[in-house]
C-alpha cells in the first residue's frame, strides 16, 4: 500500500534531533520522531508499531507539524471547568492553610481534609469533593501528611524518657 506524502515543509532532521534530546514531555518526544521517521521514508504502520500507537495517531502528529511547524507537536491548553475560587481566592486560601486551624475556631491543631472542606464552604461559600480535595491542596503546594504522635516501634522506656525531657523543659530545668 503507498503512503500519500502530507509533509509539505522542509525537514531538518538534525534540527529535531537535538531537540527531541532536550524535550522533557515523552509525547513531544514520540511525536517529533515520528516526524524524523516521517522525513526518511518509514511507513505509517511501522512507525506506529514502533511509537506503540495508531497510524492514525501519527497521520495526525505529522500533519500537524506540517501545518504548525514545532509548535504543533506541544498539546494546546484545554480549558476544562473554570475554577471555583480566583486566583486571590486561592491565595487567600493558602495564606489561611499555613495558620493554624484554632485561629479560625476549629478545636485542632493541623488541617484535615474535612476541616478544609468545611473552612471553604464556611469562608468562601465553595464546594469540593473530599477527593479532590486533596489534589487542589497539593496544587496549592500543600502536602497531606499523617500525623503519628509517636513512631510506632518506640520502646515504653524511650517514652517515658521523652516525657520527662519534656516535663523538664516545660518547668525550666536544663
Amino acid at each position: 500500500m503507498s503512503k500519500k506524502k502530507i509533509l509539505h515543509r522542509e525537514v531538518p532532521v538534525e534540527n529535531l534531533k537535538e531537540l527531541r534530546g532536550k524535550v522533557d514531555d515523552p509525547r513531544v518526544r514520540d511525536r517529533i520522531t515520528a516526524v524524523i521517521m516521517e522525513e526518511r521514508g518509514y511507513e505509517r504502520r511501522e512507525m506506529a508499531d514502533i511509537l506503540s500507537v495508531h497510524r492514525e495517531t501519527v497521520r495526525l502528529w505529522i500533519k500537524r507539524f506540517d501545518e504548525s511547524g514545532i509548535e504543533g507537536l506541544w498539546d494546546k491548553e484545554r480549558p476544562g471547568r473554570p475554577s471555583k475560587l480566583t486566583e486571590s481566592e486561592k491565595e487567600q486560601l493558602r495564606e489561611d492553610l499555613e495558620k493554624s486551624p484554632q485561629e479560625f475556631g476549629y478545636e485542632s491543631e493541623v488541617w484535615s481534609t474535612k476541616m478544609v472542606l468545611d473552612h471553604l464552604l464556611n469562608e468562601y461559600e465553595v464546594e469540593y469533593h473530599p477527593r479532590y480535595i486533596q489534589r487542589f491542596l497539593r496544587s496549592l503546594g500543600f502536602e497531606l501528611k499523617k500525623p503519628r504522635p509517636e513512631h510506632y516501634r518506640v520502646s515504653e522506656e524511650d517514652r517515658e524518657k521523652y516525657y520527662r525531657l519534656i516535663e523538664d523543659v516545660k518547668g525550666g530545668r536544663p
